[in-house]
């Protein structure tokens, strides 16, 4: 049965990213996530600043969703990073033996150009906390670009950071957006 329903899924494309990134794959339902709807695979890109929290680079960081097709309206993508961030943070704090926090995220998100290869654009915020450090309220700036690959699917992708949008730190994961492709 899971080498049917392997099969049934399209190949992802792989998300590059520069070398010293670290990468993270998962299946949909994510583990820590698993209310979110979705069938297909998330990718992870870290940047090496991600863990220090203090600085330009801390949580700059990258998902690709390549999903089978879902409505991605920003109602529907502000939903899922509230989801997807209360169980990320929680689980983080119950591996870390922090007390969870009572699921509190949520995401602002408004349209902004789309840049080429991508059909919807939105920026925004994220507002969650850090279960990674101090337990201390968090807002993460973030770009939402969402594609169809083919009829059977979707590319969602997150450029996530703590820095302004206008900082450096945009500066590689704009560029890991660019070099991605639908092509797997």
């Amino acid at each position: 049965a899971i080498l049917c329903a392997a099969l049934a899924l399209p190949a992802a494309a792989e998300l590059a990213a520069p070398e010293g990134w670290r990468k993270e794959s998962f299946k949909f339902p994510l583990p820590y996530t698993p209310t979110l709807p979705y069938e297909g695979t998330e990718q992870v890109r870290f940047s090496p600043g991600w863990s220090r929290f203090a600085t330009e680079e801390g949580f700059s960081y990258v998902l690709l969703w390549d999903i089978q097709p879902a409505a991605m309206e920003p109602e529907a993508i502000e939903r899922a990073l509230g989801v997807y961030f209360d169980g990320l943070m929680n689980n983080v704090a119950i591996a870390r033996k922090v007390e969870a926090m009572v699921p509190q995220s949520s995401a602002t998100l408004h349209p902004m150009a789309a840049p080429g290869g991508w059909t919807d654009a939105y920026a925004g915020a994220i507002y969650t906390w850090n279960a990674f450090a101090a337990a201390e309220p968090l807002v993460l700036n973030v770009e939402v670009t969402v594609r169809k690959c083919d009829a059977k699917r979707t590319q969602v992708f997150y450029a996530i950071a703590k820095a302004p949008r206008t900082s450096a730190a945009w500066e590689p994961l704009r560029a890991i957006r660019q070099r991605s492709s639908c092509e797997s």
